[in-house]
């Protein structure tokens, strides 16, 4: 069969109708026996665990869907095997997956400017239907903690006769409208962002879906300072300084936590949470939204301190999972040995 004396097949097959990624352990002289865990696995001298592309993950990045060289249950089931047979295990790729065209990249600088048009387009392709998970929440978290928060700061203004119970009133129907829409849509916003992330490049590194965030959101300030009017220690919003205001309060709220969902996609990515727990810590993480309340009603100082507390944990996170969970190094696997497995697997 190969070197190894154990070959352990992972492959997508279809349950449903849906792809699900499988585990054979092939064992020369026997018929393929599929795997639960890296546990079932019999015992050898040698194992090559020979990975498959699949289509039931996607590394985002611009990929929508295009799926990857390897899950994140690949990564988990790897290191279980890992763990038990040592330096005895290997692991191989069916396909060269090093990405990037045959010429690839061009200049210091990429931008493409046209998935700013397709922007619409982009959204439907990546709909994807609220489920209960997502309801949940918005009673919970939305109607619920949220409210309670806005409702909070509202209140003292009013009382304090800073803010008009009028523009109160509109200013809480305002966030509780965003909260809502991207509370319920969080998935489809989520696989968006994924794809605007090939939107722009500098050097080494996409930044489509932060530079699309931090538009977006200054202009969502914008209009809440707007309403709200000129709070504690912030200016008028349409003066220069309230707007470099807004400006630097957006990039201290992303530099602190944004790379707390870049950290989750990590964790997910390793294969430590499922997809299930992913999407309960993506609407967990835009608690850290809240912390824009803050910023909004003038209370500069008590931003400074929460954002720099996201950073140190959030860029912790991401570095955590960055650094402990890499890949093993990158080997073409035998094309006869793997074309073999998988029609004895289909």
């Amino acid at each position: 069969m190969s070197q190894a004396d154990l070959v352990v097949l992972a492959r997508d097959l279809s349950e449903n109708g849906v792809p699900a990624r499988a585990y054979f352990a092939c064992v020369d002289g026997a018929a393929p026996k599929r795997l639960l865990s890296a546990a079932d696995a019999p015992d050898a001298a040698t194992v090559l665990f020979l990975l498959t592309p699949t289509k039931t993950y996607s590394e985002g990045m611009g990929g929508g869907g295009a799926g990857a060289e390897r899950s994140p249950e690949d990564r988990a089931f790897w290191r279980d095997l890992e763990a038990r047979f040592g330096a005895k295990a290997s692991c191989a790729l069916a396909y060269d997956a090093s990405g990037g065209g045959a010429d690839g990249p061009k200049g210091f600088v990429e931008f493409h400017p046209d998935m700013l048009r397709r922007v619409p387009e982009l959204l439907r392709e990546q709909w994807t239907v609220p489920n209960r998970q997502d309801y949940m929440y918005l009673v919970t978290k939305t109607f619920g903690l949220n409210l309670i928060v806005r409702v909070f700061f509202m209140i003292l203004p009013v009382r304090s006769g800073g803010l008009a119970l009028a523009r109160a009133a509109a200013a809480l129907t305002w966030y509780q409208l965003q909260d809502t829409i991207f509370t319920v849509f969080g998935q489809t916003y989520m696989k968006f962002l994924g794809r605007m992330t090939g939107m722009l490049r500098v050097g080494p590194i996409w930044l489509g879906d932060f530079s699309f965030v931090y538009v977006q959101l200054c202009f969502f300030e914008f209009l809440n300072r707007l309403v709200l009017g000129p709070l504690g220690q912030n200016p008028l919003v349409y003066t220069w300084s309230g707007m470099g205001l807004i400006f630097v309060n957006i990039i201290q709220g992303m530099v602190s936590g944004g790379p707390l969902i870049p950290a989750i996609n990590k964790a997910r990515r390793a294969g430590v949470i499922s997809h299930s727990t992913m999407m309960h810590c993506y609407q967990l993480s835009s608690l850290t939204m809240q912390f824009g309340l803050l910023a909004s009603f003038g209370y500069q100082y008590g931003y400074f301190l929460l954002t720099t507390a996201t950073l140190v944990f959030s860029w912790g996170g991401y570095a955590l999972f960055s650094v402990f969970y890499q890949d093993p190094p990158r080997q073409a696997a035998d094309a006869a040995l793997t074309t073999r497995l998988l029609a004895a697997t289909a």
